[in-house]
């Protein structure tokens, strides 16, 4: 029994620590860019560095976890969801407004082989599950 623990927690460990930093270093990085969008050149006197920024996303996320569930946050993720349309929504309309440059051509590129091919496809795939990050697992196992 006690072996089965040992050999659980190891991976367990692995992909939480993984995804947390992975989670700490974009969560501090758009922190620092929205404050130096929102803030603008008013603030460039001192600004903090992005360790400092970083220790500000961390800080953050322990004061969320204290929360006793996520639907204390509803507001939050509310904010989140209409952001990520409000961004999609942007960007096909802006898309679809401008015209076609007639010196670009829009015809897909032709791959030399079937292995080329089906590790373009595994790439895809795997830049769309790390954009997701697992958040199904990290709700799961709360």
């Amino acid at each position: 029994e006690r072996l089965g623990v040992w050999l659980a927690l190891f991976p367990t460990v692995y992909l939480s620590a993984g995804t947390a930093t992975a989670i700490i270093l974009i969560g501090g990085e758009t922190m620092k860019l929205f404050f130096q969008i929102v803030c603008g050149p008013v603030c460039q006197t001192n600004p903090l560095s992005t360790i400092e920024w970083y220790l500000v996303f961390t800080s953050l996320c322990i004061v969320l976890s204290q929360l006793p569930n996520l639907n204390s946050i509803a507001g939050l993720s509310l904010i989140g969801a209409v952001t990520a349309i409000t961004y999609t929504t942007m960007a096909w309309v802006l898309s679809v407004s401008q015209p076609r440059s007639p010196t670009i051509s829009y015809q897909p590129l032709s791959l030399p082989s079937f292995s080329a091919s089906s590790f373009t496809v595994l790439n895809a795939l795997g830049i769309v599950a790390f954009a997701f990050r697992g958040h199904n697992l990290a709700l799961e196992i709360q």
